[in-house]
């Protein structure tokens, strides 16, 4: 239960940065970007950028089960990611569906490099973290 509380609660942290970092980029390349997002906008946003936090996070769960292989893991992960953010996406209009399927695509292919970008980064970290506590018992076990 702990697991999954801290699951929800890094998910909408995410999903709050991620939306935070977009605004940021907006403002940057153009100053009144975030006077050209209604109010109304702007409340869907935060919601289905929380949603979308929570369809990548809570899925992660399940590298705690160590019965089901690595990669089927990361497919149920970034299944159930994509499975949420992409029907979120288009009803938070953050697919420019009005440029055609080109542009739908080069939108989904971004952010399906961007998961993988964040999801390796994770890895990289976990997997880090792994060798450091498996170096940290074989110092205690040679110092016996």
């Amino acid at each position: 239960m702990r697991n999954f509380i801290k699951s929800i609660a890094v998910g909408i942290s995410w999903g709050f940065t991620i939306l935070v970092l977009y605004l940021t980029i907006g403002v940057i390349i153009s100053g009144d970007f975030l006077a050209s997002i209604a109010p109304d906008d702007f409340i869907k946003y935060v919601i289905c950028s929380a949603v979308v936090g929570l369809g990548f996070s809570v899925p992660s769960l399940i590298y705690h089960n160590e019965r089901i292989s690595r990669g089927l893991q990361v497919i149920i992960h970034l299944g159930t990611g994509f499975a949420i953010y992409i029907p979120v996406a288009f009803f938070a209009g953050w697919i420019p569906t009005a440029y055609g399927a080109i542009a739908v695509a080069l939108s989904l292919l971004c952010a399906v490099v961007f998961a993988l970008l964040v999801w390796l980064c994770f890895a990289l970290y976990y997997r880090k973290q792994a060798q450091e506590i498996n170096r940290k018992i074989i110092e205690k076990q040679q110092a016996k």
